[in-house]
């Protein structure tokens, strides 16, 4: 099975994306640390917080839903 951890989804231009190169910081609306996605296949299985966990980040588990929501699009 393929697991997603999605921070955050966006539209972006043509241009913009053309604009990436190493060293370019991306940056994220303040809110994604507390609507954290978890996906399987695609599908929408959990939401959670971004967490510390001593020296690496996880995801602390809010919501899990017995029946997976399908990505939508």
């Amino acid at each position: 099975m393929y697991l997603e951890i999605l921070l955050q989804e966006q539209l972006i231009s043509r241009k913009r994306l053309a604009a990436f190169a190493p060293g370019k910081v991306l940056p994220l609306a303040p809110e994604v640390i507390h609507c954290v996605e978890v996906r399987v296949n695609g599908q929408l299985m959990a939401v959670g917080e971004l967490v510390q966990l001593e020296d690496r980040l996880g995801v602390e588990l809010h919501e899990v839903y017995q029946e997976w929501i399908p990505r939508s699009g």
